[in-house]
């Protein structure tokens, strides 16, 4: 390689040379070393990196291509701006330091002129450390770049090969550099004539899928686990998926050992095919019980698909929680900033949304820039649902979606301590039943997007509300801030962060604000169901009273009052009236309740008017006018304690 030219020089020469440039792959030991050893858990988490880099690019489409159920090799095209030389040279030499939110930035043009911390187009970048391209270590050792700029008459071909990494073996750094740099793979690029000028955009071509990756996207686990349980007949069955993308016949060239079952047709739209993906998962929750659980009803390449959803900026399969309004059968209350603070129920117009009521900004999808994403002509949407959810047999079945926002400036601290400014909107979302479960917690998003999946735990909730919070849902928007907080894998975060810790205690106070709301609610529409449905049974007793004596030609009921201890003493004068007087404490049964609760008092009434209508038919059928009032208590008493006794 000629020192006295930039790798950026020597790749455009071979335009006319058609000889590849080689060159190695040089980075920080520590920050390639943890990305070929592998950062990212699933194969989803890398595919997740190269759709965020296609949306740092102000790609409007990107285009995945797995090669299902075989798995050969994946294809991932968007149509971005690209990469110019250039930005190629800074990405295979600067890996691990991203030249984006940098001074750098602009000049490579790969940010916005004005803030280094968007897109040329405007969209808030969601990649940061210069990773997220070489996340396909993942999937392989061998992949290709191939990307083009729009107006330029060449395109650009990387061939590139991730060698094993060496430690701090000085053999292996990269030449003429003091920091610790090592070799870790190398690069053959060159330029190719494009007929098209105005096409413009990235393709990575990942070639020799390592087996791991295979196995893990064609569920070879879950299959295996089946296959060995089948021949054990003493082994609790596993039942396959409901949903896969089929299975390839071990040493087979092409044949299925088992055909695809989706929920969606080969005539359906991209987006329909999702959409019914959804649909079937909601369905399902009708006949699995309590709890839908992705990894038994999904293979794990529709696991992926779903990830994929739920990470990237994209728009609600159904619609964004922020414009839902009081007719689709949902009630709305604003959560409190301060530490102690209450919910308080928002008073909507019909069609008045939360959005439109509290003027918040977060966008159903990327904003501006349109985005979308296919996999294997499957066009991908966020898939939380908040309408047509399945109930349970709780007191309250209206959902309940609680909103917040807030912005924090930190004033009087220095930026080292307090990461400057943070501002987000956030929701939580209350329903009988949350579908699937792996939809029950809470995701933060940065930029509109998410490297983590839901945290089941609310960010470390510790008060004990498991019933509950199986029942809630919740996203952050964060707007401004938590950049800093995000670990090198977009997975998790720093929890020492004083925007996390600040996120938490915001998540915490919310937590609290809805479940007193609902406990509330919950224990007044319980109250009111009570109270109709004692005033439902007293009504009954006094009907069938009154058929009874109709039917022995009493036609007028005679009137009997229950003396409470406080006016016992006029029991002479109500009976020189002709009112039948009972005392209350002689003929009710003493109550066995702890505590004076709403279901006591209701049951209380319930004997009254039980009481009551023993007394009319007795003295409708003429059996206490020989009786003095004591036996008259009596007999009432011993009746009713056989009525009540459980």
């Amino acid at each position: 390689m000629d020192l006295t030219t930039t790798l950026a020089e020597q790749i455009r020469a071979s335009e006319t040379s058609h000889e590849p440039v080689e060159t190695i792959l040089a980075t920080d030991e520590r920050v390639l070393a943890r990305i070929t050893d592998g950062i990212y858990r699933q194969p989803s988490s890398a595919l997740r990196e190269l759709i965020s880099n296609a949306y740092d690019a102000d790609a409007t489409e990107v285009v995945i291509l797995t090669d299902a159920p075989r798995f050969g090799q994946i294809a991932v095209r968007d149509n971005g701006q690209g990469l110019t030389p250039e930005v190629l040279e800074h990405l295979v030499g600067h890996i691990g330091g991203s030249a984006k939110r940098s001074e750098e930035g602009k000049d490579l043009g790969v940010t916005a002129a004005d803030n280094e911390d968007y897109s040329p187009g405007g969209r808030k970048l969601i990649g940061k450390l210069g990773i997220g391209l070489f996340s396909v270590a993942q999937f392989t050792r061998h992949f290709l770049i191939i990307t083009k700029t729009k107006g330029d008459s060449y395109r650009t071909v990387a061939d590139i090969t991730l060698g094993p990494v060496a430690g701090s073996d000085a053999s292996k750094r990269a030449v003429g550099t003091s920091r610790q740099r090592i070799r870790t793979g190398q690069a053959r690029i060159w330029r190719e004539y494009a007929e098209d000028k105005d096409s413009h955009g990235t393709q990575i071509e990942l070639l020799e899928l390592l087996p791991r990756t295979r196995a893990e996207l064609a569920s070879e686990d879950q299959w295996a686990k089946i296959e060995f349980d089948d021949g054990d007949e003493e082994a609790i069955k596993v039942l396959p998926p409901k949903f896969h993308i089929g299975r390839m016949q071990r040493g087979s060239s092409g044949m299925l050992s088992k055909e695809p079952q989706l929920p969606w047709t080969e005539t359906d739209a991209p987006r329909r095919r999702f959409e019914r993906l959804v649909d079937a998962v909601l369905r399902t929750s009708t006949t699995m019980g309590e709890t839908v659980d992705l990894d038994e009803l999904c293979d794990r390449y529709l696991q992926t698909l779903w990830t994929l959803a739920l990470s990237a900026p994209l728009e609600y399969v159904q619609i964004h929680p922020f414009d839902l309004v009081p007719l689709d059968d949902m009630a709305f209350y604003e959560l409190e900033n301060a530490p102690r603070g209450q919910a308080r129920e928002i008073d909507l117009e019909i069609n008045e949304s939360p959005r439109k009521h509290f003027g918040l900004t977060t966008p159903n999808g990327s904003g501006g820039i349109p985005f979308d994403v296919f996999v294997d002509g499957v066009q991908l949407c966020r898939p939380i649902v908040y309408k047509g959810l399945p109930k349970a047999s709780t007191a309250l079945q209206t959902p309940l979606l609680f909103v917040g926002q807030h912005s924090q400036d930190f004033s009087g601290k220095p930026i080292e301590l307090s990461g400057g400014p943070l501002e987000f909107e956030a929701y939580l979302f209350w329903a009988p039943r949350i579908v699937p479960k792996q939809h029950q917690g809470v995701i933060i998003r940065v930029g509109n997007a998410s490297g983590a999946l839901f945290d089941r735990t609310f960010l470390g909730y510790q008060i004990s509300e498991q019933n509950r919070l199986r029942q809630i849902t919740a996203e952050v928007f964060v707007k401004t801030g938590l950049d800093g907080a995000i670990n090198l894998d977009r997975e998790s975060f720093n929890y020492a962060h004083p925007h996390y810790q600040y996120l938490v205690r915001w998540i915490h106070s919310a937590l609290r604000q809805l479940a007193n709301r609902q406990k509330g609610i919950g224990s007044s529409i319980r109250s009111q169901r009570l109270r109709e449905e004692g005033e439902t049974i007293r009504a009954d007793v006094s009907a069938r009273v009154a058929e009874s004596l109709r039917s022995r030609g009493v036609k007028d009921l005679p009137s009997v009052l229950l003396l409470d201890s406080s006016n016992r003493s006029r029991a002479p004068e109500l009976r020189a009236e002709g009112t039948i007087a009972i005392r209350r404490e002689a003929i009710i049964p003493a109550s066995t309740a702890i505590h004076a609760t709403k279901t006591e008092a209701e049951r209380r009434k319930t004997a009254d008017a039980k009481a009551i209508a023993i007394v009319q038919l007795l003295h409708g059928w003429g059996l206490l006018s020989e009786l003095s009032f004591d036996e008259q208590e009596h007999l009432v008493r011993d009746i009713l304690e056989i009525m009540m006794a459980e």
